[in-house]
């Protein structure tokens, strides 16, 4: 955050084409993703704490890989971000994110 008032001054020259690709595609992979993580998450629960003894190490793995797959977006932007320096995208991505991960987010009735 400290950086941020001199990214301005230090990003460097990019084609004018390439922030409009890299938007395009994040905001592809979102929606591709999003109904994946939708459907994963409907299928993997509720889990049912008396047929499973270990139900606890179940919900964490499965809620494990469904938060993996919600950062997607971001982890995507993050490298973009480093290698070419765009914000904007690196926004992008964050929000993405941010609806996988509310989307997914545990609940009450996830355990049985």
């Amino acid at each position: 955050m400290a950086c941020l008032p001199l990214y301005f001054y230090f990003r460097l020259p990019v084609h004018p084409n390439l922030p409009l690709f890299t938007n395009f595609s994040l905001l592809i992979i979102g929606l591709i993703i999003l109904p994946i993580l939708y459907l994963i998450r409907k299928r993997s629960f509720p889990i049912e704490s008396s047929k499973d003894i270990h139900w606890s190490y179940t919900a964490t793995r499965r809620y494990f890989w469904l938060f993996s797959l919600a950062l997607l977006p971001f982890a995507l932007s993050l490298v973009i971000f480093i290698v070419f320096a765009l914000l904007d995208t690196l926004f992008i991505g964050y929000l993405l994110s941010l609806c996988g991960l509310i989307l997914v987010r545990p609940r009450e009735e996830d355990v049985v």
